[in-house]
């Protein structure tokens, strides 16, 4: 299952901004724990985060190989 998270979370990092926020209006507000749902929730809410807090709310050319780290809170 981290496979298929990490691949995910690969693939929403190679996403616009704009595609982020959209598909965070499609995701419900609440959903069961540990459900796919809270899973892609929690990633796009990630990575916009992550864009925000680096300054590139835009859109941002991904790297092969190049894992998102994780947000330090």
């Amino acid at each position: 299952m981290g496979d298929s998270i990490e691949a995910i979370a690969g693939h929403i990092a190679t996403m616009e901004t704009r595609q982020l926020h959209h598909l965070l209006k499609l995701l419900p507000s609440r959903s069961e724990i540990a459900s796919a749902e809270m899973v892609m929730g929690i990633l796009v809410h990630r990575e916009i985060e992550l864009r925000r807090r680096r300054g590139t709310g835009g859109d941002v050319l991904p790297f092969p190989g190049l894992r998102t780290p994780p947000i330090q809170h």
